[in-house]
């Protein structure tokens, strides 16, 4: 058996587990791996997207009523608009380069959630933040394959009720990983391992969602997510040297 299948594995269901627990984000947890252990880092993001949208459209699906449309179709133009541009200039960038590009953003991310989670809003509802928003998220989601922060601080202040506030941001995750996939695709980032990687993944999408559902009363969540922000940190640092 190839190792790669088995790691994909085990990082698959600790994510899904984390999710599960701490609500803390899939794709964040597993880009911290799979660059080092997929051939490209290209094939990393995309799959790392691929994952994260099927596990958002199993959310989503469920919560379906409660997702804000309103909020959502100018952030999602931005978004796939600046992240097809990022897509098609990364195409030219080396690995090692991106990988250290990944290093400073896993760090900043930690420090961000460590430090000020909870602590910022933005409280602004106009086209205008919308727009700014789904560029930021654009640019992160289509180079780093992170593009919830931007989002999920603009959600903060912008609805108010918690199940449209989860419901909206699972519309978000799957709208903007259905055109990351095919932007990524397009530039040959999608190749002949991926959907066999992808059903690997949904094996420990699974088992990590039935592990996280039976631990979820005896685990505390502001104790994982302090595990999980030292590991982003290490990991980036790693990523950087």
């Amino acid at each position: 058996m190839d190792l790669t299948f088995l790691y994909i594995l085990i990082l698959t269901v600790a994510a899904s587990f984390i999710q599960r627990v701490s609500g803390f984000g899939f794709g964040i947890f597993v880009m911290m791996f799979f660059p080092f252990i997929l051939p490209s880092y290209g094939e990393s993001i995309t799959l790392s997207g691929l994952l994260a949208g099927t596990t958002a459209l199993l959310i989503a699906l469920r919560n379906i009523k409660y997702i804000r449309w309103d909020v959502m179709w100018v952030i999602v133009l931005f978004n796939v608009a600046v992240s097809w541009i990022s897509i098609e200039y990364m195409a030219s960038i080396g690995n090692e380069t991106l990988k250290r590009c990944l290093g400073v953003m896993l760090v900043l991310i930690s420090l961000y959630f460590m430090f000020c989670d909870g602590k910022i809003k933005m409280l602004l509802a106009s086209r205008t933040a919308q727009a700014v928003v789904g560029a930021i998220s654009g640019f992160m989601g289509g180079v780093f394959a992170m593009p919830g922060p931007p989002v999920v601080l603009y959600a903060i202040g912008a609805i108010s009720d918690k199940r449209q506030y989860i419901a909206t941001l699972q519309a978000f995750s799957v709208a903007f990983n259905v055109f990351y996939t095919l932007f990524r695709a397009r530039v040959g980032f999608f190749t002949e391992s991926t959907l066999d990687y992808w059903c690997v993944g949904l094996l420990g999408l699974v088992a990590g969602a039935w592990l996280g559902s039976r631990c979820f009363e005896y685990i505390s969540r502001d104790t994982l997510k302090r595990i999980v922000y030292i590991m982003m940190m290490v990991s980036g640092f790693a990523a950087i040297i």
